[in-house]
């Protein structure tokens, strides 16, 4: 547990599942105050510390006035968690919507989020953004270009914001998961094949959970990260490093 992390301000896109739906739930654990953000949830509720909130990641009007709302409500946002992302089948998607649609939502929609929570940011004693990446900005997966190159931007993005918004002490950095045992990974995790080859090049012969991505999340939102910045901090079971 975190006792700094009590009463902060949290945002995290894509919180309706996976990822998301852990890293809520550890900063709800900790006494944070949460909006999680999604176009899957039904309507949008608040219960307790969690504000639900449905939108359009991608409608940057919407998502820039709901930004405002939420930092004037609470007179600063202390932690941003840029979580949301897809992978698409390119079988399924022309050439142009394949690579559109998966920059829009795993690049563009955090480029303008941290330069809309930037100003309520500056406001905490501690801010912190975090951007959830991939090893896939790290290794070439195959026939997803456009995911991969995402992610590696994603990366890019975090030294470089890390870099502008040092002189506010707002630290960033990028968490890069492995196999992670989510809907983004059900296809390869319910084959016997395609799950034996994936788990085969770990170290630790598994999938990783959710919870291993929150709780990598909330560490580098306390104060006992408070000397990393800019980083890409890799959590793949040892995949990346694995020899022969």
């Amino acid at each position: 547990m975190y006792p700094d992390l009590k009463n902060k301000v949290v945002i995290v896109t894509g919180g309706f599942r996976g990822n998301g739906k852990a890293i809520v739930k550890n900063f709800l654990q900790n006494g944070s105050k949460v909006y999680s953000l999604d176009n899957k949830f039904i309507k949008s509720e608040k219960k307790n510390n969690l504000s639900k909130i449905k939108i359009d990641l991608t409608n940057f009007d919407d998502l820039d006035q709901l930004i405002k709302k939420i930092g004037n409500k609470n007179k600063k946002i202390d932690i941003l968690i840029n979580n949301a992302g897809i992978t698409l089948d390119y079988k399924k998607y022309d050439l142009s919507s394949h690579w559109h649609k998966t920059l829009n939502i795993n690049l563009h929609v955090p480029y303008f989020l941290i330069n809309y929570c930037k100003k309520f940011l500056i406001k905490s004693k501690n801010p912190s953004i975090i951007n959830i990446s991939s090893i896939s900005s790290k290794i070439a997966m195959s026939n997803n270009v456009s995911y991969n190159v995402s992610k590696s931007g994603l990366n890019a993005l975090t030294m470089s914001i890390a870099h502008d918004f040092a002189k506010h002490k707002i630290r960033v950095n990028s968490i890069c998961p492995g196999y992670i045992k989510t809907d983004m990974t059900k296809k390869s995790y319910s084959s016997k094949r395609l799950k034996k080859i994936r788990v085969q090049r770990t170290m630790t012969k598994n999938y990783g959970k959710p919870e291993d991505i929150a709780n990598l999340a909330v560490f580098l939102s306390s104060t006992n990260s408070r000397y990393i910045n800019a980083e890409e901090l890799i959590i793949d079971g040892g995949l990346i490093k694995k020899g022969i």
